[in-house]
């Protein structure tokens, strides 16, 4: 069940909100974490009964090894036991990009929280949990799907707390506010840029500079609204229940530099990356050289969680490459001054577009070809090629005018719309954080109109709709 769905936001969410205040309300506070749990279950239910059974016995085997990892009298027999159960969620994971035609929804989230759950617990910094507050933890559907990855200890403790269970209006309505501002996200500006950024590398042996240009900004565009849309979504779901979730993008368009870029993008991810690759591997602290592999290590971990595919190899690659690059120059001119904010923004965007180019094309091949036609100076002609697949629902009735009034521009009329588009998401990212907006915003009748409008809009552009992109990882 997607998010962005009439049964999700008129049925399942308001018996999620209502239920869970509800239940919380008896003393122990048991009732409300079963109905969580068999929340969780039925939103995953809805996905299939085959996605069901696969993440139900994964969370078993979960439980499991939580258990041996428990019974372990040293930490020899600690460190064999998680070495199995990290092989073995691994190798699920490798099966089911490698084998199976579709990976099951979210299922590296899933699997990467319960090789979070275990590190923890067989480090020591986790101490022993109930089969209940395992389940709440591993089963807690908001923010399994797509992220963020939350380690346990910052979910479990706001489970235990029962402060957080007390109903508050202001805490619901900014949740909802959230909620909405990722739900625009997703529906009126990633899924508008799709059929573009999917004509455009469909057609790659035919574009030209500048057809090539706008592509891959309406794809740098497309992601991020598209993630941390879904992200805005599953934090805002969470206030409203009075849990909060890490943050997952720190408006990550504003960094200055690499390294900070992907400190702010998947942020959560990275984190895993950092606590539990880079970190063991010994971080920064084996001098210079080591610091540079080990970040290369991550990135190119981070390429193959992407996919399997050489194309995402090469992105990992070529990512690392230029963090190194971006780490050993800001090594080597500590005490000097800092480049201007707007040439490092600009230069770190461009660098992302390239690398783009090796995280949708098909194969290497169709990559180099992309790079090609961006460099062969060429009339910019595909541009009205690509542009008609731009259909915004909500501005129908205003295209079909404008159509009739200038008839035979229609291909002119959508070009434009398209750069408007992409000056509103350039202006949107200027803004920052969708979460820190909805947290500041006063609540006041003339926003809440505004937010009315801005639901309404949302919901005239669901026939539209597409699943998430990071479903597939």
């Amino acid at each position: 069940m997607l998010f962005q769905s009439f049964f999700f936001l008129w049925v399942f969410l308001p018996v999620m909100v209502i239920g869970w205040y509800f239940f919380s309300a008896f003393r122990s506070g048991s009732f409300a974490d079963i109905f969580m749990i068999g929340m969780s279950i039925w939103f995953y239910a809805l996905y299939g009964w085959n996605v069901l059974v696969l993440l139900l016995a994964l969370t078993g085997a979960g439980y499991l090894f939580h258990r041996l990892l428990w019974m372990a009298k040293s930490t020899a027999q600690k460190n064999l036991i998680l070495a199995v159960a990290v092989a073995a969620f691994l190798g699920v994971l490798l099966f089911c990009k490698w084998k199976t035609p579709a990976v099951p929804i979210g299922l590296s989230f899933y699997l990467f929280q319960l090789m979070a759950f275990l590190i923890e617990r067989a480090r020591g910094n986790l101490a022993d949990v109930s089969i209940k507050e395992y389940l709440l933890y591993i089963l807690y559907f908001p923010k399994l799907a797509q992220g963020p990855i939350a380690l346990p200890a910052e979910m479990i403790s706001q489970f235990r707390d029962r402060t957080r269970r007390v109903v508050s209006r202001e805490r619901i309505v900014r949740g909802l506010m959230l909620f909405i501002f990722g739900l625009a996200k997703k529906v009126l500006l990633a899924d508008a840029l799709a059929p573009l950024v999917q004509e455009g590398f469909a057609k790659t042996l035919y574009l030209d500079t500048a057809t090539v240009l706008l592509v891959l900004i309406s794809y740098a565009f497309q992601l991020y609204f598209d993630f941390s849309g879904y992200c805005d979504m599953a934090m805002g779901i969470s206030r409203m229940l009075g849990i909060e979730l890490p943050v997952n993008f720190n408006a990550p368009f504003l960094a200055a530099s690499l390294s900070d870029f992907w400190k702010r993008w998947h942020a959560t991810l990275s984190r895993f990356f950092t606590r539990y690759v880079y970190i063991p591997l010994g971080g920064s602290r084996r001098g210079t050289l080591f610091t540079c592999l080990n970040i290369l290590a991550v990135f190119v971990l981070s390429g193959f969680w992407h996919g399997l595919g050489l194309t995402y190899l090469l992105w990992g690659l070529i990512n690392g490459v230029l963090v190194v690059i971006s780490h050993l120059l800001s090594s080597g001119v500590r005490g000097e001054k800092k480049p201007e904010r707007w040439t490092g923004r600009v230069r770190v965007f461009g660098f992302f577009l390239f690398t783009l180019v090796f995280f949708r094309s098909e194969s290497v091949p169709m990559a180099f070809a992309m790079l090609e036609r961006f460099l062969t100076p060429l009339y910019p002609g595909f541009l009205y090629r690509v542009a008609p697949q731009l259909e915004i629902t909500e501005l129908y009735p205003v295209m079909k005018a404008l159509g009739i009034a200038l008839p035979g521009m229609e291909a002119q009329i959508s070009l434009i719309l398209w750069i408007l588009l992409l000056l509103v998401c350039f202006l949107l990212i200027r803004k920052g954080n969708a979460w820190e907006i909805a947290e500041k915003m006063p609540l006041s009748v003339k926003n809440a109109v505004g937010m009315g409008i801005l639901y309404m809009f949302c919901m005239l552009a669901f026939n539209n709709v597409s699943s998430f992109l990071y479903f597939a990882y």
